[in-house]
């Protein structure tokens, strides 16, 4: 296939149906991907990257327009891969699974176009491809496996430093209902009062640790204080938790909560379908996911999710042996 470079200035849309063609040649590499990424997670990321320089031209090229300015919500969707044959659905997720479909494993060489594929210890068993599903005891948590209410706006691991570059959602079964939010850190500007954007990039707020570490770190720690945005404002990144982060002062809560008002006002839905492989730009976006209601009968969202960072060896040292886990007690 003859590639055609994409225009450096255009935004990149949220959505990328792949052509047949693309779909086959994708299906082909994953197939080609043969080491477990449970028991092998080195081995398989090594597949994952070296396979990665295969994908068709102008897949790879809408990945790294993806990588270099974001999209226009802030995240990418690949759409129309190929699932394979479905497992059992895991009642938890210990057992990473949904990491062994066909699907998965294009969603970790799409991955390797972006970084490199990386576990926490304390986020589905270090695995680097994770099992979510709705989990009925954990249905009213602020954590991946609820579902009974809304997952709320935040930066994936808004607390420590080592946090993903991107979150990507491979997705093995949906449901209409459960909607993936986004909202860009450069849209907000848009939408705030002028007098508050050099608010924005003033360290006044500080933040919790997740509870979903509540087995590794202390929950009570306070860490900050750190700003919302920060870098260039016009490609700002971005750091947000409604749940854990809190101003420094009256006039930075106020701030945050804005914030948050204009999120829900003017964030991007999408609903992830079989098949459908979504990148989220943790730095440029914050996130969330509208609440649904399994049936709990076999038949529930099942996603596989991946954490991507950019560049390896800034986790070097949290990751003991240069494998591809980081140690919870360095997040």
């Amino acid at each position: 296939m003859t590639s055609v470079f994409l225009d450096s200035s255009a935004a990149v849309p949220t959505f990328r149906e792949l052509a047949a063609p693309e779909r086959a040649a994708l299906a082909a590499l994953g197939a080609r991907l043969t080491a477990d990424p449970v028991t092998e997670p080195d081995a398989f990321g090594r597949q994952a990257r070296l396979l990665a320089r295969e994908l068709p031209a102008e897949v790879a090229e809408s990945l790294w327009a993806f990588e270099e300015r974001g999209s226009d919500s802030g995240v990418l969707v690949l759409r129309g891969l190929e699932v394979g044959e479905l497992p059992a659905p895991p009642p938890d997720n210990p057992g990473g699974v949904g990491g062994r479909t066909l699907l998965a494993r294009q969603q970790a060489i799409v991955s390797h176009a972006l970084g490199h594929m990386v576990g926490y210890a304390a986020e589905g068993h270090g695995h680097l491809l994770q099992d979510m599903v709705p989990n009925a005891k954990l249905a009213a948590t602020q954590q991946s496996q609820g579902s009974r209410v809304e997952l709320e706006a935040h930066t994936e691991q808004c607390f420590s430093a080592l946090r993903p570059d991107y979150v990507v959602l491979g997705c093995l079964r949906g449901d209409a209902d459960a909607a993936t939010y986004a909202f860009r850190a450069l849209d907000l500007l848009q939408h705030v009062h002028q007098s508050d954007v050099m608010e924005l990039f003033r360290p006044l707020w500080t933040t919790l640790v997740d509870e979903s570490f509540a087995d590794f770190l202390d929950t009570r720690e306070v860490r900050g204080p750190f700003s919302i945005l920060s870098g260039d404002v016009d490609d700002p990144t971005m750091l947000v938790d409604q749940d854990l982060m809190h101003g420094i002062t009256k006039r930075a809560q106020a701030l945050l909560e804005r914030v948050l008002e204009i999120y829900v006002a003017h964030r991007h839905a999408v609903t992830l379908e079989p098949g459908d492989v979504l990148m989220l730009d943790n730095l440029r976006a914050m996130h969330g996911r509208s609440p649904f209601t399994p049936r709990f009968d076999g038949t529930d969202r099942f996603i596989s999710r991946g954490f991507v960072t950019r560049d390896l060896r800034r986790s070097r040292f949290a990751r003991p042996g240069g494998g591809r886990v980081v140690q919870a007690s360095f997040s």
